[in-house]
C-alpha cells in the first residue's frame, strides 16, 4: 500500500490549521493545542517546515510561527516534500536507484510516468482546495477535478 508517513499527515495538519488563519503569528504551543499533537513533534515539523520555506517564524515574546506564503500558493506536493524529501513512489523513480531487478524489469520504464502523475496531482491541490473539501469523497474528487480542468484551461501549460 501506498501510504505517507505519519509525520507528513502530521505535517498537514499543522499546515491546515495555520491556512485557517495564514496572516497570524502562533506560538508553537497553540498550534500543538490546536492540533491535539504532542509539542515535541510540533516543534520538529515547524523546524522542517521552516527550513523548506513553507513557514516562517518570527523570535521574540510577540513572536510565532505564520505561513511563509499565501494558502493557495502552497501544495500538497510542497509540504509532503518538506518532510518525506522528493516524491518517488518506486525505488526506480529514485534517483538512488539502488532497485536490484534495475535493467531486467518490465515496469521500469513506465514507474517514472505514474510518478509524475502522482507528482503532478499533489502539486495541484493547495491547503486552499483542502480546506474547501467535504465528508463527501466522490464530491470532493469531483469538484477537486473541475477545479483542476479550470486552473488548466485558465492556466495552459
Amino acid at each position: 500500500m501506498l501510504r505517507i508517513g505519519k509525520m507528513t499527515d502530521y505535517a498537514l495538519v499543522i499546515m491546515h490549521r495555520m491556512a485557517k488563519s495564514p496572516s497570524a503569528l502562533l506560538r508553537m504551543e497553540e498550534i500543538a493545542q490546536a492540533t491535539q499533537l504532542p509539542l515535541a513533534t510540533v516543534r520538529k515539523l515547524m523546524r522542517q517546515l521552516v527550513n523548506s520555506g513553507l513557514v516562517r517564524s518570527e523570535r521574540g515574546a510577540k513572536g510565532g510561527y505564520q505561513l511563509a506564503r499565501f494558502p493557495e500558493l502552497i501544495s500538497i506536493a510542497h509540504i509532503v516534500a518538506a518532510v518525506e524529501g522528493p516524491l518517488a513512489i518506486t525505488e526506480c523513480c529514485d534517483d538512488d536507484g539502488g532497485c536490484e531487478l534495475q535493467g531486467d524489469c518490465d515496469v521500469e520504464s513506465q514507474m517514472p510516468t505514474l510518478n509524475e502523475l502522482i507528482s503532478q496531482i499533489l502539486a495541484s491541490i493547495t491547503l486552499t482546495d483542502m480546506a474547501h473539501l467535504c465528508g463527501s469523497v466522490q464530491g470532493n474528487v469531483g469538484a477537486l477535478i473541475t477545479r483542476l480542468q479550470e486552473r488548466q484551461l485558465a492556466y495552459p501549460a
